[in-house]
């Protein structure tokens, strides 16, 4: 499976999976689109976050873990639990569920906002973003970006979201600007920044799980 070229691929709607060593984690991606492809054959949700699946399977090889990307999907995949995407989550059974998505800036209050889907789950969010923050500080190509991960004070809450508010895992809703999706080094610098405060916090998060 060639994946630069499924996911440089604007003419397919394909759900991709690619293996990894350590099943405590996945990283998903469920509104994927190449560059320049700007729109989703999708009326629930058209507006495609661009690029978003490099960074997923890009982090997702750093972590050595399962990746799940909807590319150019026909439906909203991470809403309901009854669609393929989620269906497919539920069987991987994670402790921790990546999901990247994309804005365009209008709306998001902050470059870089962080969610758990609730009041209930704020620490961990605020904890993800607190620590990606002061990483982001020593990187020349992110440190001017502003983050958070304060349900109170973010625009995307991600409270409608299956994937994000159940049960079944800790979610963490990470949307990111274009400039960040667009450019390799920029995103590179962020995947590789996300990944080291994951691998620090899997110790400090695995007393909810025991």
């Amino acid at each position: 499976m060639d994946i630069n070229a499924i996911l440089n691929n604007a003419d397919h709607s394909v759900l991709v999976v690619t293996p990894g060593i350590h099943e405590d984690v996945v990283v998903a991606v469920p509104h994927h689109a190449p560059s320049g492809a700007s729109k989703l054959p999708c009326k629930e949700h058209p507006e495609a976050d661009e690029n978003a699946g490099f960074l997923g399977y890009y982090i997702s090889r750093l972590l050595n873990c399962r990746s799940v990307i909807a590319c150019n999907y026909f439906i909203d995949p991470n809403k309901n639990k009854d669609t393929d995407y989620c269906r497919l989550l539920l069987s991987l059974k994670p402790k921790i569920l990546l999901e990247i998505h994309g804005h365009g800036g209008r709306s998001a209050n902050f470059d870089i906002e962080i969610s758990s889907g609730s009041h209930k789950r704020n620490r961990w969010s605020m904890e993800l973003a607190n620590r990606l923050g002061a990483k982001l500080q020593t990187s020349p190509q992110l440190k001017n970006y502003t983050i958070s991960g304060n349900f109170n004070d973010i625009y995307f809450k991600a409270t409608r979201t299956f994937t994000i508010t159940t049960d079944e895992w800790l979610a963490f809703h990470i949307e990111l600007p274009n400039s960040i999706r667009k450019s390799q080094i920029e995103y590179k610098a962020f995947c590789e920044s996300l990944s080291e405060i994951i691998k620090d916090m899997l110790g400090l998060l695995e007393p909810k799980f025991s």
